[in-house]
Order: structure tokens, then C-alpha cells, then sequence
């Protein structure tokens, strides 16, 4: 079967590589995975091998007949595209009340997009194994003074790490980029029992010109004046010249705190 390009398909053959996926995933006998974009199955093999319960999510239908195949009744195959609610109605029912993971060779053009889904699934995974562009990988662990929304965005859900570097050569056909596999917990509780989507408003106004000091870009968003951003940045030990990539996501955190204060005393 031959890749797609329009499906972002580069099937994962190293068997290796796939053990030592199976093995970052931690999962068990009996352990419930959701998996999205089997392609032709052999992450979804090692996954079987271990004993785990398989979702499997497959949006090209020209896959299904040799999914359906390779596993019969082994796996929950589902024709559909994991950002579509349709998708999540098949999926939710499957899942019930049982906790469950991700373990995924994603398509690197929608990694963003996916990674949004399933922070704001529900029902929400435990965890996130996911094979990601290397660079990008990179992107979403950053710490200050190399952070992005993207980051922050994934700190905000997840705590995370690289557990492993892959080269273009464990795929067929071979992508352009190098690969990396990321492992995400995703927080039980929000930090400082903030909703992480009112944060991400601030940070998003924050980046908007990264060139520019953060101050500026939140009053030019109408979000938070040049003195109480200065103001709120002293409290929290940076200097008023930041810029909103030499923030950590505890700041965040803290800065959205500060402000909520600074509006109901205004009030």
C-alpha cells in the first residue's frame, strides 16, 4: 500500500523503534489505548503483543480492508477523522468510564491541531506517547527564553519529556525531517486551579509581536495596561522589558492570577 501525501502518511517499519514506543508508553495487560492513524498496523501490533485493548482511528478508508484483515476482532477499528465530534461520538461509548492513553505515529501537518483535541477530550486520556517532527518536539518542551504559545499551550495541560529520537530512516517511504517521541501526562489538576483556557487569552496577546516586550503587546491587545503588566512582572521577579518568551508557564499562571486581582479590586 502505497503512503498518501494528502493523509501526511510515512508508515513506521522499524521494529525496534516500536518496542521501545510500546515500552515509553508503560502500558500493560488489559491496558485501554487509543490509537490514531494506524496506517498499516505495526505500531498497532507491538501494542497487541503487550496485551493492551486497541481503539484504532484510521481517517483512509483504503487502509480499513487491510486493518480489518491483519486484526479482525482483535482491535476497534473506526473509519474517521480524530478532530471531527462524529468521530468522538464512535469513540466515547468504547471508552466509557475506563481510563485509557494514546500511543500514535500522528500526521506531522495536523500535530498542533490534534494535540488540541485531545487536551479538551472527553473524556481525557492519562497520557500522550506520540511521535512528533523532531523540531517540533523541541517547540513544545521548550523552557524560557525559548517558549512559544505552542509550549505554553502544552505545559498549561501536560507535563511532558523526549523519550527517544528517531531518524527518517525507521519510516517508508522516509520523510524530510528527523522524528522524535514525546510522552505527555496531562495534568489532573489545572495550576493554581486556573482554567488554562483563560490563561492561554493573555499568552496568545502576550506572542503576538515576539519582538516586541510584553508589556506593549498585552496594551496593544487592550488586554492589560503598560504599567500593570510592569507592575505584575515585578511582582513576579522579571524585569519590566520582558518579553513573553522569557516567561515560564508558572508565570503565566501567576500573571493571569495577579491580573484577575488587579480587575476585582478595580471593580
Amino acid at each position: 500500500m502505497m503512503a498518501k501525501k494528502s493523509f501526511g502518511q510515512n508508515f513506521l517499519s522499524d521494529k525496534n523503534i516500536i518496542r521501545k514506543i510500546v515500552e515509553a508508553a508503560e502500558v500493560k495487560p488489559g491496558d485501554l489505548v487509543l490509537e490514531i492513524g494506524p496506517g498499516q498496523g505495526s505500531l498497532t501490533e507491538g501494542l497487541l503483543e503487550v496485551g493492551t485493548r486497541v481503539i484504532a482511528v484510521e481517517l483512509d478508508e483504503d487502509l480499513l480492508p487491510l486493518l480489518q484483515e491483519k486484526f479482525g476482532e482483535k482491535i476497534e477499528l473506526i473509519h474517521g477523522d480524530i478532530l471531527s465530534e462524529k468521530t468522538w461520538q464512535k469513540i466515547r461509548p468504547l471508552i466509557g468510564q475506563k481510563k485509557y492513553s494514546v500511543v500514535a505515529n500522528i500526521p506531522y501537518n495536523i500535530t498542533s491541531p490534534i494535540l488540541e483535541t485531545l487536551f479538551r477530550a472527553e473524556p481525557r486520556p492519562e497520557c500522550l506517547t506520540l511521535m512528533v517532527q523532531r523540531e517540533v518536539a523541541d517547540r513544545l518542551l521548550a523552557a524560557p527564553p525559548e517558549t512559544g504559545v505552542l509550549s505554553i499551550a502544552c505545559q498549561l495541560y501536560a507535563t511532558g519529556k523526549k523519550v527517544l529520537s528517531v531518524s527518517r530512516g525507521s519510516f517508508r517511504p522516509a520523510p524530510k525531517v528527523d522524528s522524535a517521541v514525546i510522552k505527555l501526562d496531562l495534568r489532573k489538576k489545572w495550576l493554581e486551579n486556573i482554567d488554562p483556557e483563560e490563561v492561554l487569552k493573555i499568552v496568545k496577546a502576550g506572542f503576538s509581536s515576539r519582538r516586541k516586550q510584553l508589556h506593549g503587546n498585552l496594551a496593544k491587545s487592550s488586554r492589560c495596561s503598560s504599567e500593570t503588566t510592569k507592575a505584575i512582572l515585578k511582582k513576579l521577579g522579571l524585569s519590566e522589558k520582558a518579553r513573553a518568551e522569557n516567561l515560564s508557564v508558572e508565570n503565566w499562571v501567576k500573571f493571569y492570577g495577579f491580573l484577575k486581582e488587579n480587575k476585582s479590586e478595580e471593580d
